[in-house]
């Protein structure tokens, strides 16, 4: 059987994220023919698809939906409208179509319901699924259907296919993507890692992560990012991984996100094993707020892993959310001087802080809280953007602070 694998686009220049996800998807379909196309790095995302579609003539197209919106307050970028546009263009294609992804399997009923043109949807995990749908034609014989897959053994499944997209588009910004666990043990509560994946870590053999990145180098990708949600935990599984990298590729190039509590020796690991640059997201600066969201640590333990990350070389990135419970204008203020402080003190190159707002997904402990407290109607699915905003005088200097990064960043 033929089959095209999409990503959906973005509807805007956004720099582009290699689809893992339809890598993984391609590599457990041997017997079939396998294509595939980005429509976010291409400038007429219907057109590309046109074209995939006329030079590859398949018999099945199946679509990721990586993200349903870009998460941003006070404007939020809509990614369902560019989707809805290329099932426009699927509508006088006659084959099925199927859906999948992260931001697809968050609302999956919602999706099925508004789009008529999704003939089969996949919420989960489609590795061992997909291939199952296909061998027995049920997308064609069983009418519009959703699917909940079941989480897949990680270390039954065949690797990732990362040849079935260039990858020079992606090394140049965020590194191609590899993964080594899936689901997550912390119990952020707007997260939704727990939800798609699992509330706790399923880790992939590490022989099968160090051949990902062997095949990765094959293909001439010289910098990766590890997509998992808290690459230093479990311990012992990172410490392993980590020994791996440093003996298999003396000369990596690589990112990750971690904790904010790591030991300081476990840092100077990762940068001897090639790491380039450490994420951390603490969400909160107040010990009140890092609980609030069910967050562990607090904010000394951040300055020093930040300072210790810079001291060994590290690019760092801090990730704050304004607005969040138990936090007012004086949490704001300090974020605002930490991000000033940290650049000019530890390299204003090397060393980024993001203030976002908590987009509140489907899935999360949060949603669930904010219908049993009235926040939001007992009926609220989530698709539509809802977000934790700060109140009054936080809110009024937040929303010029978007403003004038966006009037630079564009």
């Amino acid at each position: 059987m033929k089959v095209l694998l999409v990503q959906s686009p973005s509807g805007r220049p956004e720099p582009p994220v290699f689809p893992l996800g339809l890598a993984f998807l391609a590599g457990q379909l041997g017997g079939h023919e396998v294509s595939a196309v980005d429509l976010s790095v291409h400038p007429d995302a219907g057109a590309a698809l046109s074209e995939a579609l006329a030079r590859s003539s398949p018999d099945v197209v199946g679509i990721s939906l990586r993200n349903i919106d870009d998460s941003s307050y006070p404007e939020t970028w809509s990614y369902l409208r560019p989707f809805e546009e290329i099932l426009g263009v699927l509508s006088g294609w006659r084959g099925p179509v199927m859906v999948g992804g992260p931001g697809f399997t968050i609302n999956a009923p919602q999706l099925m319901q508004r789009y008529e043109r999704i003939d089969a949807g996949i919420a989960g995990e489609g590795e061992a699924l997909l291939p199952a749908l296909l061998e027995s034609c049920r997308t064609i014989a069983g009418g519009r259907t959703l699917h909940q897959a079941s989480a897949v053994d990680l270390a039954s499944i065949r690797p990732p296919d990362y040849s079935i997209l260039p990858l020079a588009p992606y090394e140049a910004h965020y590194g191609v993507g590899v993964q080594s666990r899936r689901g997550c043990a912390f119990g952020c509560s707007y997260c939704t890692y727990a939800f798609i994946g699992g509330r706790g870590f399923r880790c992939r053999p590490v022989a099968s992560v160090l051949d990902d990145i062997s095949r990765l180098k094959a293909l001439g990708c010289r910098r990766f990012q590890f997509v998992d949600s808290v690459f230093d935990a479990p311990a012992a599984f990172f410490r392993e991984l980590l020994a791996g990298i440093a003996e298999t590729f003396p000369e990596a190039d690589w990112g990750a996100w971690i904790d904010a509590g790591i030991d300081g020796g476990d840092l100077q690991a990762l940068a001897r094993a090639g790491c380039r640059k450490v994420d951390f997201s603490p969400d909160a600066i107040t010990a009140a707020g890092m609980r609030a969201l069910g967050k562990n640590g607090d904010f000394r333990t951040l300055v020093r892993s930040v300072r210790r990350a810079r001291a060994a070389g590290m690019d760092v990135g801090v990730n704050f959310f304004n607005g969040n419970p138990r936090e007012g204008l004086p949490a704001l203020l300090g974020k605002f001087a930490f991000m000033l402080s940290a650049r000019l003190l530890l390299g204003f190159r090397h060393t980024t802080v993001n203030i976002g707002t908590i987009r509140v997904y489907r899935g999360s402990r949060l949603a669930e809280s904010m219908k049993k407290d009235g926040s939001v109607p007992p009926d609220c699915e989530f698709l539509d953007p809802v977000f934790l905003p700060a109140r009054g005088l936080a809110d009024r200097i937040f929303r010029v602070f978007q403003a004038v990064r966006r009037a630079r960043h564009g």
